[in-house]
């Protein structure tokens, strides 16, 4: 069982919203075909309130790649967040290896 967890940061001058890129499941899409035979499994929007008020969209991503290109860990099943703040995009990546995924999720 194998589990990973990332945290990206970019700068997005003038970007509020992933949505520019196309909608939320063309994202989606676009974010699943990064490897060879991953596939988009749900996409869904969500709201998070800030300590100061402030609202953000939260765009979640999940995504599920066979032994071939996941390599020793034999599947794999991916969950991103995306968030776009202040001219920053934050994206926080958890991968789990399919089998410890599909364990530890029923």
């Amino acid at each position: 069982r194998a589990v990973t967890l990332a945290v990206f940061t970019k700068s997005v001058p003038g970007v509020r919203s992933i949505e520019g890129e196309g909608s939320l499941r063309a994202v989606a899409e676009q974010i699943a075909s990064a490897a060879p035979g991953q596939k988009n499994v749900g996409q869904r929007r969500r709201s998070m309130m800030l300590n100061s008020g402030k609202q953000l969209t939260v765009y979640e991503v999940e995504t599920e790649v066979g032994g071939g290109t996941a390599g020793r860990f034999g599947s794999a099943v991916e969950l991103l967040a995306i968030v776009v703040a202040d001219e920053r995009e934050y994206t926080v990546r958890a991968t789990a290896s399919g089998g410890g995924w599909k364990e530890g999720s029923s």
